[in-house]
C-alpha cells in the first residue's frame, strides 16, 4: 500500500507543477505510522488472550467434564452451516479480503524469514496463520452470540475502523490520491462501520433480556432457527409452499410497456439474478461472493489507476516532444525532424486508442464480472433446490464419490471460488483487450483508407457462406415439413425414398461444412470455457470427466454438504420433534402438579395420570405404517433375515446362481407387497375359508414352471433338502404340544412366510418364462 500511494502521489504532484520544468515540488514517500507487519504481530498476544476468555466462558461436552467444571471448551470462529448473522459474517470476511488479498500476491508479508528458497516459502503459510489467530476473536464473538462474545467483537471492531480511519489521514498526501485512497479502501471501511454499528446493538439487545446467558445453543439457534418461531422460518415457509398446489401463471400483459418490461425482466432473471422470495442463502455463501466483489474492485481501481497514470505520463512526455519540435511542419526543416513528427502523432494516436481500450475491456471485465457472482448465486439456489427435490440432473447424485471427499470439497470451495473469480476478471480482461485492440486496428484501417484487402476477403468468401446458409436451411425446412409426420411433432419418417436420396447426397458436401463446423466448435468451446472459468457450479470439462474438474468437484461436495444438513423437510421435522419434546416435558410438570382437593380446600394425595405404554402405542404406529405402505414390509429385519436364510439353504441344495436367484427373490418380494391379486393375508383369509384346494393348485402349478421348482417341490414335500432343517423344527413344535402347524406351508406363521410369498408372487406373474427363474 505504500509503494502504490508513493507512486501515485508522485505522479499527481508531478502533473500539479505545470509545463514548464523550472519548478518542481519533492516527492515524500508516504510511511505509516502503524506498520502492517507489526500491527498483527503485536496484535497476537490479545488475540490469544480473548481466545481463552471466550473459551472459559463455554463447556465442554464429552471430555474430562469433571475437571475445571468442564472448562474451557471448544470456539470456533464461524458455523458454515448455519445462516445466523450472515451479514455480519459478510463483513466481517470483508474487513479482511483486502489483506488476504495482499497476502497471497506478496504484497504484504508478516513474517520474514531468511534463507534459502526451501525456508522462505513458509513466509506466507505463516502469515496466514498469524492472520487467522489476530481475527478469530472477532469470528468467534459472532458464533457464541454471548455478552462477553459481544464486548470483545465492539472492541476488535472499534479498534480496526480506528486504525483504518488513521491510515487514510495520516500521510499528507495531493487531493487526487487521497480521494483514489477512499475510494480503494472503502469497501473494507463499510465493512468495519457496519460491524462497529450492529455488534453493539447486538450487545445492548443481549443485556436488556431478562435472562443474560454467558452462551447460548449457537449450532440450534443457526442450524434449526430456535431463535424464530417454527411458522415464520424460512424453512417452514418453503415446507408450506410445497404443500401447496402450484399457482397459475400470470397472464401476458397486453399493452406494449407490460410487453417490454416483461421481456426485460425475463432477460434478468434468465441470466443475470432470479429472485425468490423468503430464502436465505448461507453465511458461508454470501461471505464467499462479498470476498468476491470486493476482489475484482480492488484489483479493477488499482490496475486503471496505474496504468492511466502511467499512460498520462507518456502522454505527457509526447506533448513535450511536439513542443519542441513542433506540432506543424515548417518549410525548410530537416527531414529526420519530420520523421520525429510522425511517429510522435502515431503514437499519440496509438496511446488515445489503446486507452479507451483498456478502459473498455476492463469495464466490461469488472461489470462482467460482478453479474457472473450475482448469476452465481442464483444458480446455487435452483441446484439446491433441485437437490432438495432429489433431482441430480445438473450435480452428480453423491454416491458418485465418498462422503469423505465430498468434505473435503466443501472445505476448499471457500477458498477456490475466490481464486477462480480473480483468475476470472485476469482472463476476460486479456480477451477483451485484444478483442478490442483488433477492432480498433480495424477501424483504423478503415478509416485510412486500408479496406480493398477486407473487400477481397468478402468477395471470395460470400458465395461460400451464402451457399452453407441456404444448404443448412434448406436440410431444416425439409426435415420439419416433408421428412417428419404432422410437420415435425412427431419423430415419425415420411417420403422415406426422397429422404434416402437426399442424405446420400448431402454426405459430401457435410463433409466440407464439418471441417468449417470444427473451428467453430474450437471457438465455442475457447469462448465457453473462457466465461464460465470463475464459475464453479458448471463444469469446464465433458458430463462424463466433470470429476476431473476440481473446481466443480469441490462445488458438488460443498452444495451435497449444505444439502444434507440443511434440507428445510429435515430442519422442520427436527423442529416439530424438539417442539413435541418440550410440550410433553411441561405437560408432564403440569400433571405433576395437580392436587386433589377435598370440599374444604384441603390437600389429599396428588393425581397422576394414566401411563401410557410406549411400546404398545410404537407397535401401533408400526402396524399402522405398514398397513398404509405396503412396500416397507420387505425392508423388516426379521423378513430380510429370513429371505437370507432360504437364500442360502436354495443356493446350497440346488447350485442356484446368483442371477437366478435374484430373479426369484426379486418377484417374491414384489408379491409380499402387494400385486393386486394375491397378498399374504389374502392367501391366509383363503386357506382359513376352505380355499385350499384352489391355493395348492396355484402352488403347484406354480412349481410345474421349471425342473428346479419341480424338485424344491419334491423336497419340500419329502421334508429333505433346504426344507429338512424346517421339518425337525415343525416336528420339534408338535412333541412340545403345538400341532396347529403340522405339515401345511399355508399356515400363516413367520417360517412360512416366505413359502407363501414364493406362492403369491408367481401365482400372479404366470406369464414369467421358465428361463428368467
Amino acid at each position: 500500500m505504500a509503494e502504490f500511494l508513493s507512486a501515485l502521489n508522485g505522479f499527481y504532484q508531478n502533473i500539479g507543477s505545470g509545463d514548464d520544468n523550472d519548478t518542481q515540488s519533492e516527492s515524500t514517500e508516504c510511511k505509516s505510522k502503524i506498520p502492517t507487519q507489526a500491527f498483527h504481530f503485536y496484535l497476537t498476544m490479545p488475540s490469544v488472550a480473548m481466545m481463552l476468555l471466550l473459551a472459559c466462558t463455554i463447556s465442554r461436552k464429552n471430555r474430562w467434564l469433571s475437571c475445571l467444571w468442564g472448562r474451557p471448551g471448544a470456539v470456533f470462529p464461524m458455523d458454515i452451516l448455519g445462516k445466523s448473522h450472515r451479514f455480519s459474517y459478510a463483513a466481517a470476511w470483508g474487513s479482511i479480503a483486502f489483506l488476504a488479498a495482499d497476502l497471497v500476491f506478496g504484497s504484504t508479508v508478516i513474517i520474514k524469514l531468511e534463507g534459502p528458497s526451501y525456508v522462505t516459502v513458509f513466509n506466507t503459510v505463516l502469515s496466514m496463520i498469524v492472520i487467522g489467530v489476530d481475527y478469530f476473536p472477532m469470528f468467534a464473538a459472532l458464533s457464541l452470540e454471548s455478552v462477553i462474545g459481544y464486548m470483545v467483537g465492539t472492541a476488535y471492531a472499534w479498534l480496526l475502523l480506528g486504525i483504518q480511519i488513521f491510515r487514510e489521514i495520516e500521510c499528507d498526501l495531493v487531493i487526487e490520491t487521497r480521494l483514489i485512497l477512499i475510494l480503494r479502501d472503502l469497501p473494507n471501511l463499510l465493512c468495519l462501520t457496519y460491524l462497529s454499528i450492529s455488534l453493539p446493538i447486538r450487545l445492548i439487545q443481549s443485556l436488556r433480556k431478562k435472562s443474560i446467558r454467558i452462551i447460548s445453543s449457537s449450532e440450534m439457534v443457526s442450524i434449526l432457527n430456535m431463535d424464530k418461531e417454527a411458522d415464520l422460518s424460512p424453512e417452514a415457509i418453503h415446507v408450506k409452499r410445497l404443500l401447496r398446489p402450484v399457482p397459475p401463471p400470470p397472464p401476458p400483459p397486453s399493452t406494449l410497456g407490460g410487453k417490454l418490461m416483461g421481456i426485460v425482466k425475463a432477460f434478468v432473471s434468465d441470466w443475470i439474478y432470479h429472485n425468490t422470495p423468503k430464502f436465505r442463502y448461507s453465511a458461508r455463501v454470501l461471505s464467499v461472493m462479498l470476498i468476491g466483489v470486493m476482489l475484482i474492485y480492488k484489483v479493477t481501481l488499482e490496475v486503471m489507476t496505474l496504468v492511466i497514470s502511467i499512460l498520462a505520463l507518456v502522454e505527457r512526455g509526447l506533448q513535450l516532444t511536439l513542443n519542441v519540435i513542433g506540432w506543424v511542419a515548417e518549410p525548410g526543416e530537416e527531414s529526420h525532424i519530420s520523421e520525429i513528427r510522425d511517429y510522435t502523432y502515431l503514437m499519440y494516436y496509438l496511446l488515445e486508442n489503446g486507452r479507451i481500450c483498456f478502459i473498455v475491456a476492463l469495464s466490461l471485465a469488472c461489470v462482467g464480472g460482478i453479474l457472473g457472482i450475482l448469476h452465481m448465486l442464483s444458480s446455487y439456489r435452483t441446484n439446491l433446490f433441485d437437490l432438495y427435490k432429489g433431482d441430480n440432473t445438473h450435480i452428480p447424485h453423491r454416491s458418485t464419490r465418498s462422503n469423505a471427499s465430498l468434505l473435503v470439497g466443501s472445505m476448499r470451495y471457500a477458498g477456490y471460488q475466490v481464486a477462480y473469480i480473480g483468475w476470472g476478471l485476469v482472463l476476460h480482461f486479456i480477451i477483451l483487450l485484444v478483442i478490442a485492440l483488433a477492432l480498433c486496428v480495424l477501424i483504423t484501417l478503415i478509416i485510412n483508407g486500408y479496406y480493398k484487402w477486407l473487400l477481397t476477403v468478402l468477395m471470395n468468401a460470400w458465395p461460400a457462406v451464402l451457399m452453407t446458409i441456404i444448404i443448412l436451411m434448406t436440410q431444416t425446412l425439409l426435415s420439419k415439413f416433408a421428412f417428419l409426420q404432422g410437420r415435425g411433432e412427431f419423430l415419425a419418417i415420411n417420403n422415406r425414398r426422397v429422404l434416402f436420396s437426399f442424405t446420400f447426397f448431402m454426405f459430401f458436401y457435410n463433409i466440407f461444412v464439418g471441417f468449417l463446423s470444427c473451428l467453430l466448435r474450437i471457438i465455442k468451446s475457447i469462448v465457453i470455457g473462457a466465461i464460465f472459468l470463475p464459475r464453479l457450479d458448471n463444469s469446464a470439462l465433458p458430463r462424463r470427466f466433470q470429476m476431473f474438474d476440481p473446481g466443480f468437484a469441490n462445488y458438488c461436495g460443498f452444495i451435497h454438504v449444505e444439502c444434507a444438513h440443511t434440507h428445510p423437510v429435515l430442519v422442520m421435522f427436527l423442529r416439530i420433534l424438539l417442539i413435541f419434546n418440550e410440550e410433553n416435558k411441561s405437560k408432564k410438570s403440569v400433571d405433576e402438579n395437580h392436587t386433589a382437593v377435598d370440599i374444604n380446600g384441603k390437600e389429599k394425595i396428588p393425581l397422576k395420570s394414566k401411563p401410557v405404554n410406549p411400546r404398545a402405542r410404537a407397535r401401533w404406529f408400526l402396524i399402522y405404517t405398514l398397513q398404509s405402505n405396503p412396500s416397507l414390509r420387505v425392508y423388516r429385519k426379521s423378513y430380510i433375515q429370513y429371505m437370507k436364510m432360504w437364500q442360502e439353504r436354495l443356493a446350497r441344495h440346488y447350485k442356484i446362481d446368483k442371477s437366478t436367484m435374484g430373479n426369484l427373490v426379486g418377484a417374491m418380494n414384489n408379491a409380499f407387497v402387494n400385486d393386486g391379486k394375491a397378498d399374504i393375508d389374502d392367501i391366509s383369509v383363503e386357506v382359513s375359508n376352505g380355499g385350499v384346494n384352489a391355493a395348492q393348485a396355484n402352488w403347484n402349478a406354480l412349481f410345474g414352471m421349471s425342473k428346479l421348482l419341480q424338485q424344491i417341490q419334491r423336497d419340500m414335500a419329502e421334508r429333505k433338502g433346504a426344507f429338512s432343517e424346517e421339518a425337525d423344527r415343525q416336528a420339534e413344535m408338535q412333541e412340545a404340544g403345538n400341532t396347529d402347524t403340522g405339515t401345511n406351508v399355508f399356515v400363516k406363521t413367520p417360517k412360512n412366510m416366505w413359502k407363501r410369498a414364493a406362492h403369491s408372487a408367481l401365482t400372479t406373474k404366470t406369464n414369467v418364462p421358465s428361463t428368467d427363474l
